[in-house]
């Protein structure tokens, strides 16, 4: 995905609808979605690759320059869809309106073609699923990543989406937020530690899922495994919370592949999370920025 953002002065209410008349003053784009998990994990100094999807048109090529000056290794198919972009319109460092531009892929094997190829030279010991609905982590697909990270003893971790997590099943690691988990389980769920740990339970038990991990909102997250640990999030000034998820999940896997215990790298992506959401538009954090943070 490619996160835009146009930004202006607002001074007056347009004469042909009620609404706010923004005079561009800047426009700029960064990595987006999937993409922004893998730029935070290149700011973190991890070795990247990313894999997906992108259309022929001049948002995939700002992605792909962009990636390049990460240092991003770029394993996107490209095919005849619009690549996917969200443009959020700001007027005195308030998001007034976002405008998306998408299209669900539907050409199944024509990624698992292309995945299973990237994979035969793949030599990282981590996979993250970033799953947007967006078609391109389909059933194939993750039976693909999933038997080939089973053979290869890779870590598999998931940021899922939609009610089929079937998919899923025997990935290390899963990290819904709790409006998934209500959408999973098609019911109203109290944001307390006590019914947060009963759903991951179910969901560990139900896909084998050696880990799960509840992002909570300000009630911080819950890790579901043989025990049960609770971490709280810490009260900061919200600026923007695009890309805090993204974050997470980087910071995550980055401290697990250092050796981290994971409880301890739990608490660093935590804490990494509630730093980002202070900083404007889609952030990717410095490894100094998270070695900063206690």
């Amino acid at each position: 995905m490619l996160d835009q953002y146009v930004s202006g002065s607002t001074d007056r209410l347009s004469p042909e609808a009620p609404v706010p008349v923004v005079k561009i003053d800047s426009q700029f784009s960064v990595l987006g979605g999937a993409a922004n998990v893998a730029n935070n994990l290149a700011a973190l100094g991890a070795n990247v690759s990313l894999l997906g999807v992108v259309g022929r048109d001049d948002n995939a090529r700002i992605v792909n320059e962009l990636l390049e000056a990460k240092g991003i290794a770029n394993q996107l198919l490209d095919e005849d869809i619009f690549t996917t972009v969200k443009t959020r319109v700001i007027s005195r460092n308030q998001q007034m309106v976002r405008v998306d531009r998408e299209e669900v892929f539907s050409d199944e094997d024509a990624f698992v073609n292309h995945l299973s190829g990237v994979l035969s030279f793949f030599q990282g010991s981590a996979i993250i699923v970033s799953d947007y609905a967006k078609g391109v982590c389909s059933p194939g697909a993750m039976k693909v990543i999933l038997t080939w990270a089973t053979n290869n003893d890779v870590k598999v971790l998931i940021d899922p989406k939609g009610t089929d997590w079937s998919k899923y099943e025997g990935a290390f690691l899963i990290k819904p937020n709790v409006k998934e988990l209500e959408e999973l389980f098609n019911t109203s769920i109290e944001n307390t530690n006590s019914e947060i740990a009963q759903f991951g339970k179910e969901i560990r038990s139900r896909y084998n899922i050696e880990h799960v991990l509840i992002t909570r909102s300000e009630e911080g997250m819950t890790h579901i495994h043989d025990e049960i640990l609770h971490v709280k999030s810490r009260k900061v000034d919200i600026y923007d919370l695009s890309g805090a998820g993204d974050t997470v999940i980087a910071v995550l896997v980055f401290l697990i592949q250092q050796g981290e215990d994971i409880s301890i790298a739990i608490n660093k992506a935590n804490q990494a999370g509630s730093y980002v959401i202070t900083k404007p538009n889609t952030y990717a954090i410095s490894n100094t920025e998270l070695n900063s943070l206690n």
